[in-house]
């Protein structure tokens, strides 16, 4: 009982996790065509961040494979659950 709870509560705030990080990045690459008119360059960007961008990357690639995982966790429950209640009453 307790388990499923902070289950679901954990994959609650991943969830908000990952709005976030994807609203913030969309508002940002608007703000830029807003402010100059052509989309920033990815390379470029990188490229003056330094070491830290393989951390960004690295931090970009766990928040994808989280969100996969919770994706495929979610799927496979709800197909659990359809087959189970898929059982034909045997009464009445």
């Amino acid at each position: 009982m307790f388990g499923n709870n902070q289950s679901k509560r954990m994959g609650n705030v991943l969830w908000f996790a990952i709005l976030i990080w994807f609203s913030s990045s969309l508002l940002s690459q608007a703000l830029y065509i807003g402010l100059y008119g052509i989309p920033y360059d990815a390379v470029e960007l990188f490229g003056g961040v330094g070491p830290a961008y393989y951390l960004l990357v690295g931090i970009e690639l766990v928040m994808w494979a989280l969100l996969a995982g919770l994706s495929l966790t979610k799927v496979s429950r709800r197909m659990k659950i359809k087959h189970s209640n898929m059982v034909p009453s045997l009464g009445k």
